[in-house]
């Protein structure tokens, strides 16, 4: 055989040729297998992610407006919050006066009757002030669309507010005038009281002169009585829905024990929650938030001024009983007879003691009433 004439070891020189020529083949193979150690292959870079690229690519002009959009969107929200809670509040809101002391078991009854109409109102008049501004920007921008988004939500929420029923709220008003005056028309005239408030206008002197002499002081004083019952009822009227927007305003985020646990005398200078995110909108864009119309305080100085007309007439009562003057006055009541009224025989130092207590309160309330003006208009324009 030709395998035992070649010897052992010796192997067939075509066999070698065939291995020779199957060598090649693993290299060919190679990517497939193991990779050659010799040479190792270049570890791939991972390709950048789409978030990634919107971040490089993203330049601080856009962070800045993508943020200012987003707190845009959270003023939006805050008011719609605020809209929502105003469905879900009863006709009466009872809220404590103190949050301790004597206080908190007195509670002020604020009606939520046109409270809406107060919150669209506010809504309303602080957009469209923000929406000018925008407009403003983007008209002196040389990208008149850098703020197309903004503009456009500030917008779309605008046209979702209702018009507020100013019709409604005149005629509630006169009507509620009417109501209180109507029955009481019999002890004092209001009307005798609006041509005496004509006749000074006209600087009549002789008019107004007859109107506090003589028989005539009678119905002046129940008349002027009467006007003022009317006014004070007609104006907590209006002014209740108001504190408890102010309320609300200040207590944002809103829950109900927020609301039981707070106080409703610290509410008229207070100037938190919402407003305080409005400042910080409205500072960003370069203007302060438009002056919030302070009727609650208007209302509460006319109140002050009652309290102080009463206080000086009890100082002048005091002085009379002090000097023990006797002092006759026609006053006409209305009465089929004659009535003779006689002060009781007190000593003046009562009537000193109750004439303090009342000028105290006097200046505590005045205190507090100039505090409530100075803060609510702290960062307001208008």
């Amino acid at each position: 055989m030709e395998g035992s004439k070649n010897g052992p070891g010796k192997g067939d020189p075509t066999a070698v040729s065939r291995g020779e020529m199957r060598d090649p083949e693993p290299a060919a193979n190679t990517p497939k297998g193991s990779p050659n150690p010799e040479k190792t292959p270049e570890p791939s870079s991972p390709e950048p992610s789409e978030g990634h690229a919107d971040q490089e690519s993203t330049t601080p002009e856009q962070e800045a407006r993508r943020e200012s959009e987003e707190r845009i969107r959270g003023l939006l929200e805050a008011y719609q919050q605020t809209l929502n809670t105003v469905e879900d509040l009863p006709t009466v809101v009872w809220v404590p006066w103190d949050r301790k002391g004597p206080g908190r078991y007195f509670k002020v009854p604020y009606l939520r009757l046109f409270l809406k109409d107060f919150v669209v109102y506010h809504i309303g008049r602080s957009l469209d002030t923000l929406n000018r501004r925008f407009l403003a920007t983007a008209a002196l921008s040389s990208d008149h669309d850098a703020n197309w988004s903004t503009r456009e939500a500030v917008k779309l929420y605008l046209q979702s507010l209702p018009k507020p029923p100013y019709g409604i709220l005149l005629f509630t008003a006169v009507l509620a005038a009417l109501v209180i005056a109507l029955p009481l028309q019999g002890f004092g005239n209001v009307f005798y009281v609006l041509d005496l408030v004509g006749a000074m206008m006209r600087f009549n002197v002789g008019y107004v002169g007859r109107a506090l002499e003589g028989n005539e002081l009678g119905p002046t004083v129940r008349s002027l009585l009467v006007l003022l019952v009317g006014l004070i009822a007609v104006g907590g009227l209006l002014t209740s829905p108001f504190g408890l927007k102010r309320i609300l305003f200040n207590l944002h985020p809103w829950t109900k024990e927020r609301l039981d646990s707070t106080a409703a005398r610290s509410h008229g200078y207070r100037v938190e929650g919402l407003y305080a995110l409005e400042d910080s909108i409205f500072s960003e864009a370069g203007i302060r938030r438009p002056k919030e119309g302070r009727w609650d305080l208007v209302f509460q100085t006319f109140l002050l001024l009652l309290l102080l007309v009463v206080g000086l007439c009890l100082a002048g009562l005091t002085l009379v009983i002090f000097m023990a003057w006797n002092v006759h006055l026609n006053f006409e009541t209305g009465a089929p007879a004659d009535v003779h009224f006689t002060l009781p025989k007190v000593h003046w130092g009562y009537f000193a003691l109750f004439t303090g207590f009342v000028f105290a309160a006097f200046v505590l309330l005045l205190r507090r009433l100039l505090t409530a003006w100075k803060n609510r208009g702290r960062n307001a324009i208008g």
